[in-house]
């Protein structure tokens, strides 16, 4: 029995090396030093939120149906309770503009939706010591809901089989997001910032 010799340069063609792209550790270390000077995290969870409600509002490019899926109010409930209002209001305009950008489609009714956002995130400051995130969330969602169930029908001029369609999935939406979720993510953002 011999022992078989497999010359080093087959064995570096079997393996790919490890490779760091620089710009993602440049970007992670400019983050590690800037947040010894400013708090990052709710940057961060906005730019997430952003993204993700970009993705989530793509579908109304493939699917035509009378649905209003959004993570704009969660968002903006959320960030107001952990981060104060000015937080709360960044999330609930620059989720809709992220996915206004995104998807290429803006439309005057989006402008009533952003205030809609704005009035969670108010609703939100207002309710935050007096019930708990889940109850906040879901008064706030079927509030913003009946405002915007007065814009639809008295300023854009849906016909009410859209406006009763948009405000069940949006309320429904936000119900399961709220019960589901949003314990979850406080206590996430407990975990990464607990002093905020």
């Amino acid at each position: 029995m011999s022992i078989k010799r497999i010359p080093m340069q087959k064995i570096r063609e079997k393996y790919t090396r490890f490779s760091i792209n620089k710009k993602y550790l440049a970007m992670g270390l400019f983050l590690w030093i800037i947040s010894f000077f400013i708090n990052v995290w709710p940057i961060l969870f906005l730019s997430l939120f952003c993204v993700a409600n970009a993705l989530l509002l793509s579908i109304d490019r493939y699917i035509q149906a009378p649905l209003d899926l959004e993570l704009s109010t969660f968002s903006a409930i959320l960030m107001t309770i952990k981060y104060g209002l000015m937080w709360g209001i960044a999330a609930a305009v620059l989720t809709k503009f992220a996915a206004i950008l995104y998807n290429k489609n803006i439309r005057v009714d989006h402008i009533f939706m952003i205030v809609g956002y704005v009035l969670a995130a108010f609703l939100a400051g207002i309710l935050k010591g007096i019930f708990p995130i889940v109850t906040v969330g879901i008064l706030a969602a079927i509030i913003v809901n009946l405002y915007v169930v007065f814009i639809s029908k008295y300023v854009t001029f849906l016909s009410s089989y859209e406006i009763i369609a948009y405000g069940l999935s949006n309320v429904f939406f936000n119900i399961v997001l709220f019960i589901g979720f949003s314990e979850m993510f406080l206590a996430l953002f407990n975990l990464v910032n607990p002093l905020a």
